[in-house]
């Protein structure tokens, strides 16, 4: 995932939390809302799951779990995933498969195929 289709800023994730729908799962929740900027996706680990290496290691297994949905995400979206208590200590395999069932669920796969 490349660094310029992240979420950065404040306002980007004030702006998706505020306007976008939101789909849960027991182990993640999913925010997606329109864009004008092509696709931008962020991650959040909220400080009560644990330290700073424990945060750090679950986006990064979030990222390597969505890097092969990419190719087939909506266009024009900006998705904001976060982390529950649930994918603490999980692998990026079982990440993707939550992920795929959330865009699944809001329908925002492109492709059946992934």
């Amino acid at each position: 995932m490349k660094k310029q289709d992240m979420l950065k800023k404040n306002k980007e994730f004030r702006y998706v939390v505020s306007r976008g729908k939101s789909y849960q799962s027991p182990n993640m929740v999913l925010i997606c809302a329109k864009s004008r900027a092509g696709v931008k996706i962020g991650f959040s680990v909220s400080s009560k799951l644990g330290n700073a290496v424990v945060r750090n290691r679950t986006k990064r297994i979030m990222r390597g779990g969505l890097t092969p949905l990419m190719p087939v995400l909506q266009q024009d979206k900006l998705y904001f995933f976060i982390a529950r208590r649930g994918l603490i200590g999980r692998t990026s395999t079982f990440c993707f498969e939550e992920m795929r069932a959330l865009l699944q669920k809001a329908g925002l796969l492109n492709e059946e195929s992934c």
